[in-house]
Formats: C-alpha cells, structure tokens, sequence
C-alpha cells in the first residue's frame, strides 16, 4: 500500500450517517517503515487523507460482513 497514490479531492463525498469509510468492506490499513498508519481504500487500490476515514463516503460502499453476523458471534 506504501506506494499507492491518494484518493483524488473529488472521489469522496462527506457523509453524515454510519455509511462512512471506516464502516466500507473494502477499507484497509496498515503502517509504513516509519511506523505510520496508511489507510486506503481496497477497491481502488489508493490511500485516503487522515481523517476522510471517518467523515467520508464514495459510491463504492459496502456494508461489512458484521452487519449480518452480529460484532462477534464467535463470542455466542
């Protein structure tokens, strides 16, 4: 993911609700060399701005598979 490019300014709208990127199937992280979190976007294969992870959404998104199996249903 180090060197994937940024996601361009226009590609995400800002989201008012739980449909945020953060909540996305397809939202990855991980950390640099320098111990720095990266986060992206595993669809488009292009890193997101600090912080777009929580306030932003694109027409991409997917609900996670938790939504369906409860948070942690290998706890029940």
């Amino acid at each position: 993911m180090e060197d994937w490019g940024f996601i361009e300014q226009g590609e995400l709208r800002i989201s008012r609700c739980a449909s945020v990127c953060i909540t996305c199937q397809h939202f990855r992280y991980s950390c640099d060399q320098h111990c720095r979190t990266l986060l992206a976007c595993g669809l488009r294969q292009r890193l997101l701005p600090q912080g777009d992870h929580l306030t932003r959404t694109c027409s991409f998104w997917a609900p996670t598979w938790q939504q369906q199996a409860g948070w942690a249903p290998e706890v029940a």
